[in-house]
């Protein structure tokens, strides 16, 4: 009897074990589940610090755009990288036709590498377009696509920009005429479909002193439209932090592929319409940004205005007020207070990242703070000395119906304050799957637990680039309701670098993020799509 109560026992125990380690392993497999997948990096490449931009190509495949140092000058070059190696790296010859030219921009057009290179000649400019294939070799002949004359002694720089449609089916080289003697500036535009057909071309004016007004938004739609977002203020500024108290009017250009250029202006009733910025579907053009009043130094809310691309016509602009629960400090107790974010119930220096357009009608927007500011100092040698102060902090992250109405505002608190790097590790980087809106921003350690759980406090500092105080975060934003998830994607241990977001590239065609970082060298990640 003795004997069969200890067996009892002996296999109760064996029992208990089982169901415990089968628990424990269910659990486990439940927790790793809910963890998003970690970025793959590839192998350490040379360290660039002058690398431009990541090109996003093929799945896997992707160019950078950087300056290599040289002897007397430095030269352009451009790599090509799969999976994360660098494979070649060739540097780009600065001549169309035996002429020695300027290289502007490099850039990927439906799925093609591109250069874009202007050449000066007395008051004359040419603009060409040269096509490279993978092995970064010149693909046929150079495109001439404008040629214009500048006012006579002109000597600065060609002033040229290029911008792609959503869905890579129109490119547009838009370059300024400057005026010199002339009041208002001209500008030139050149729209081309995807076989490097021309099917708009013509200059334009803004009907504004150019000391007085700023483009501050350019969008090119899938059927050839292009619009220009214009800001007029009462007096000329030369400062990062815009006074938007001077702001007179704010304005809408639009040249339709028939040919036509009307102009709309967006304020309405003692409002003035701040920062805003174009996105569009097939039939419409969606504007939105920020506002304020007559005499306001920041925003009160956002508005929201619809462009029909069928009739050509601007609805009526609805503005809506920040709630105020979102402009209060989400921790009270916090004895970091950000007076230069909230004054008089108004948010200041908020740039636009992202507007997303969904199946329903509505948008989703996402904007960040950011300004710089400059402190001169003098010491008793009275030698002088400039300090550039470079400020990215919270997020704002907010939904519009399709009938103009605020549906959700969310703010995400981050402060990111770098001095004389030019805010290169700050900032943040963007993309959207599965419904949700995901963000990854560099953080501190100290604002998330051991977990990785963010705390919900703020600290003095964040985007630390001291080894034990930097992490990746990760915000992940539901766009139906607004829900919001944040925690601690990474941090520098399993990273060996510092991620560089504004490097950092969203390729949708193959659904994945590729994140640049580099320390005492460089290297690339990837992220697919959760």
């Amino acid at each position: 009897m003795e004997y069969a109560f200890r067996f009892f026992l002996y296999y109760r125990k064996k029992a208990l074990r089982f169901i415990q380690l089968t628990v424990f392993l269910l659990l486990n497999h439940f927790l790793w589940a809910q963890v998003p997948p970690q970025i793959d990096w590839g192998p350490e490449n040379l360290a660039r610090v002058n690398t431009l931009a990541v090109l996003p190509k093929d799945n896997g495949v992707f160019f950078t755009f950087h300056y290599a140092n040289a002897s007397l000058m430095p030269s352009a070059k451009i790599s090509r990288f799969e999976n994360g190696k660098e494979i070649l790296s060739k540097r780009i010859e600065p001549r169309i036709d035996q002429k020695m030219v300027t290289l502007e921009d490099m850039f990927l057009f439906s799925n093609r590498l591109f250069g874009l290179f202007s050449d000066k000649i007395g008051p004359s400019v040419t603009l060409y377009m040269q096509e490279y294939d993978d092995d970064v070799d010149p693909l046929g002949p150079p495109l001439v696509v404008a040629s214009y004359v500048v006012p006579k002694g002109w000597s600065r720089n060609v002033l040229v920009t290029t911008k792609v449609s959503p869905g890579n089916k129109f490119l547009v080289v838009d370059y300024l005429i400057p005026a010199k003697k002339e009041t208002y500036d001209r500008f030139g535009y050149n729209v081309l479909n995807e076989k490097m057909i021309s099917v708009r071309e013509g200059e334009y004016e803004i009907p504004y002193d150019s000391r007085l007004s700023a483009v501050e938004a350019r969008h090119l739609t899938d059927k050839g439209d292009y619009f220009l977002g214009i800001s007029v203020f009462s007096k000329a500024y030369y400062s990062f932090w815009k006074d938007f108290g001077q702001v007179d009017k704010s304005v809408l250009i639009h040249m339709s592929p028939e040919d036509s250029t009307r102009m709309y202006e967006l304020d309405l009733e003692q409002r003035k319409v701040y920062n805003f910025m174009i996105t569009s579907s097939d039939t419409t053009a969606m504007v939105t940004g920020t506002w304020g009043g007559e005499d306001s130094k920041g925003a009160k809310g956002v508005f929201y205005a619809a462009f029909s691309l069928k009739s050509n016509e601007l609805g009526l602009p609805k503005f809506l007020e920040f709630p105020k629960e979102i402009l209060e400090q989400e921790n009270p107790q916090s004895d970091d207070i950000y007076s230069y974010q909230n004054v008089n119930n108004e948010l200041l220096n908020y740039a636009f990242r992202n507007v997303i357009l969904l199946p329903d009608g509505s948008i989703t927007v996402l904007a960040e703070q950011y300004y710089i500011y400059e402190v001169n100092t003098t010491d008793s040698r009275g030698m002088s000395q400039v300090t550039n102060y470079y400020n990215y902090n919270d997020c704002v992250v907010y939904s519009i119906s399709n009938q103009g109405e605020l549906n959700w505002f969310r703010k995400i608190p981050k402060k990111q304050e770098s001095v004389n790097d030019f805010g290169q590790y700050s900032s943040l980087i963007s993309y959207i799957s599965k419904g949700n809106l995901v963000i990854f921003f560099n953080d501190h350690i100290q604002n998330y637990d051991q977990v990785g759980g963010y705390r919900g406090t703020r600290i003095a500092f964040s985007n630390s680039l001291r080894y034990r105080e930097y992490c990746l975060a990760r915000t992940s934003v539901n766009l139906q309701n607004g829900e919001t998830e944040r925690s601690m994607f990474s941090t520098y241990d399993a990273i060996g670098a510092f991620v560089c977001l504004k490097l950092s590239s969203v390729n949708y065609k193959t659904r994945q993020v590729i994140f640049a970082a580099s320390n005492k060298r460089d290297k690339y990640g990837f992220l697919a799509f959760e």
